[in-house]
């Protein structure tokens, strides 16, 4: 079937040598591949949870869907057994979350144990002939200390970005890291992402409906058109 793709001109961005076509995307919970009729809204990417039970079937027919993006970047968050599916997704997503909010793939609540994981995760990166960015998604509840930490070895290190849950560790992340990296907002709702947007967010990221995405996309157009 073939689906139209919608073009919001004037909100392109260039990120880590990716091109969105906008910086509003999906995050999907569920295992669930259906991009297909999501590509078609003209999204700037997806954000999928890969089945960590059935990681290598996931990946076949993750394969089979790479033609149906259309220009939408697909980007995988990895929370279970990173290190193996750290290098099973690699040459099929656009980019990599680590998501350390959960400690089911890290092994540890221990905030050392994080860029030990990160820094065998860069090591890996350096075997493959492409290059793949990597995002951290940070854990919740940090206090301004570990964060700091967190994030100056992430702009150290060669970690290409940030991802932010919710408007108030947004706003500490861009503060603290003066804004010196990529930063992708996690937003429960279009009004929360459209204020990251506002505050600096790179990219937003929504566990929504997409309809409701698209409204957005529909208003930073006409926004943008505005500026024009």
């Amino acid at each position: 079937m073939f689906l139209f793709k919608k073009h919001y001109k004037g909100l392109e961005r260039e990120i880590s040598g990716l091109r969105f076509l906008n910086p509003v995307g999906l995050y999907r919970q569920t295992e669930s591949l259906r991009v297909r009729p999501l590509a078609g809204f003209g999204l700037g990417f997806l954000t999928l949870n890969p089945d960590s039970a059935n990681l290598l079937e996931w990946i076949q027919r993750l394969a089979e869907h790479r033609s149906s993006l259309n220009g939408t970047l697909l980007g995988v968050n990895l929370k279970k057994d990173i290190e193996r599916s750290f290098s099973l997704v690699y040459d099929f997503a656009d980019f990599i979350i680590i998501d350390t909010d959960s400690n089911e793939g890290i092994g540890s609540t221990d905030l050392p144990d994080i860029p030990d994981l990160l820094e065998e995760l860069l090591k890996l990166r350096l075997c493959y002939e492409h290059y793949t960015p990597i995002f951290v998604r940070l854990p919740s509840g940090l206090d301004q200390e570990d964060m700091r930490s967190l994030l100056s070895y992430s702009l150290l290190s060669g970690i290409n970005g940030i991802v932010a849950n919710g408007l108030g560790t947004l706003n500490t992340v861009l503060d603290i890291s003066q804004r010196r990296m990529p930063v992708i907002g996690h937003a429960a709702s279009p009004e929360e992402a459209a204020s990251m947007l506002q505050q600096g967010a790179t990219l937003t990221e929504l566990d929504v409906r997409h309809p409701m995405a698209l409204r957005l996309l529909k208003n930073l157009e006409k926004e943008a058109k505005n500026h024009d």
